[in-house]
C-alpha cells in the first residue's frame, strides 16, 4: 500500500517498530492486570506477590513478542546471551522509575493513583522502546 507523500515519514521502520512495541505493551499491561486481579481476588495471593508474578509473566511475554515480532532479532542477540539479560535490566529499571514517579505524582502532586499510572504509561513505553531497540535487541557488535 502506498502512503500519500505527507505520510511517508510515518512509514519508517522505527515508527512501525514503535507501534508494534505499543501493541505488545498494551497486551502485557492487560496480561499483568488480569494475573494480578485473579491472583488477589480468586486465589487470595497477597497483592505485593501478585504484582510481582504479574510483572514476571508480562515481562516474559514482552520479551518473546518483542524479540520475534517487534525487533525480529530471532536468535541473533539471544544466541550471544545479550538480549535476555539486557531486556531484564531495562524492565527492572523501568519498573523502579515508574514506582518512584508514581509515588511522586500520587503523594506530592495529589494525582489519583489510577490516573497517575495512566499518565506514566506512555513516557515509560517510549523510553523503554528506544533503550530496548538500541541496546537490548541490537545485534551484537562483530569482534
Amino acid at each position: 500500500m502506498r502512503l500519500p507523500p505527507a505520510l511517508h515519514r510515518f512509514d519508517a521502520p522505527v515508527t512501525r517498530q514503535f507501534v508494534k512495541y505499543g501493541i505488545v505493551g498494551a497486551a502485557n499491561t492487560i496480561l499483568t492486570f488480569v494475573i494480578y486481579t485473579v491472583s488477589v481476588l480468586a486465589i487470595g495471593v497477597p497483592y505485593p506477590l501478585a504484582l510481582i508474578v504479574g510483572y514476571i509473566v508480562g515481562s516474559l511475554n514482552s520479551y518473546l513478542l518483542n524479540r520475534h515480532w517487534t525487533f525480529r532479532t530471532g536468535d541473533a542477540a539471544h544466541a550471544h546471551g545479550t538480549a535476555g539479560p539486557r531486556f531484564a535490566i531495562v524492565q527492572v529499571f523501568a519498573i523502579a522509575v515508574n514506582e518512584v514517579a508514581l509515588y511522586l505524582l500520587v503523594h506530592h502532586a495529589a494525582v489519583h493513583k489510577i490516573l497517575a499510572q495512566a499518565i506514566l504509561t506512555l513516557p515509560v513505553l517510549a523510553v523503554t522502546f528506544f533503550v530496548n531497540r538500541a541496546w537490548s535487541f541490537a545485534a551484537p557488535a562483530e569482534p
